[in-house]
């Protein structure tokens, strides 16, 4: 089980190392480096893997929709169906433990990673987190 969580951990911070690329343009940055540098911030992204055999499938899409609704722009939103998306689902272990939410905050840090979340509130909870509310 431990070297599983492992296993989970290391491939996640390797997508998040990848998706890294795909947040907001750093063309705007003043170059500078160093505690005085000013840390830019991203658009936080919430990556929701799901099954075709999750038994809350339904649900679950229904309860992202709405989150997208509520929160707009302020949040990015990644449906990952690891059934459709094969290579998701080579690099995230999540077989077996969707759906499952993997957050990035606005420093483009995994801020929560949670199995089995699709309640609304408990959602709600970690995108709220996320962007410092």
């Amino acid at each position: 089980m431990k070297k599983r969580i492992t296993a989970f951990i290391c491939a996640a911070i390797m997508g998040v190392a990848m998706l890294a690329g795909c947040g907001n343009d750093n063309s705007g940055s003043t170059g500078e480096t160093g505690p005085d540098a000013a840390v830019e911030k991203v658009t936080p992204t919430l990556m929701y893997f799901i099954s075709n055999g999750d038994a809350t499938f339904d649900e679950e899409q229904k309860t992202v929709e709405e989150l997208q609704q509520e929160y707009g722009d302020s949040v990015n939103f990644s449906v990952i169906n690891i059934d459709v998306n094969t290579e998701a689902a080579n690099n995230f272990p999540v077989q077996g433990q969707t759906p499952m939410v993997i957050m990035l905050d606005t420093s483009n840090n995994i801020s929560a990673m949670s199995p089995m979340t699709y309640e609304k509130d408990a959602l709600k909870e970690i995108i709220d987190a996320a962007l410092g509310a």
